[in-house]
């Protein structure tokens, strides 16, 4: 689990999930939405095919949390870098599975202060 995150995701459930599956690894993602500001126009060279005003785009985005299998983890080699999503990557290219695992609990990435600030926030109304 990526040092920055603050969730109150219940490891077991994902543990349980990545067990059921089968796969070599798990990746938790979360649900992201990006609404464009703009109306979108559709073009075909130069004429207009539609026009979508203010569309939302909804992404799955990697939430930093990881379910390994031991033999994965054997393999990777000592006191070197290692990028997760490159390393999930590779796994996937050689035809393992890896599994994907929503989380819908609360889940905030404090590594900008923006969210560190809104996480505060929210753990001060868990105190009272």
């Amino acid at each position: 689990m990526n040092g920055d995150l603050i969730t109150s995701l219940d490891l077991k459930h994902v543990l349980q999930f990545h067990n059921e599956e089968g796969g070599v690894a798990t990746l938790c993602v979360r649900e992201y939405d990006f609404q464009v500001p703009y109306g979108v126009v559709k073009v075909e060279g130069n004429r207009v095919q539609g026009v979508q005003e203010k569309p939302v785009h909804s992404f799955f985005v990697n939430a930093g949390i990881y379910v390994l299998n031991s033999t994965l983890v054997k393999n990777i080699g000592k006191n070197c870098y290692l990028d997760m999503p490159k390393f999930l990557e590779q796994q996937i290219a050689k035809g393992d599975r890896v599994s994907v695992f929503p989380v819908h609990e609360y889940w905030v990435d404090i590594g900008c202060a923006e969210e560190y600030e809104r996480a505060k926030k929210d753990m001060t109304g868990l105190d009272q």
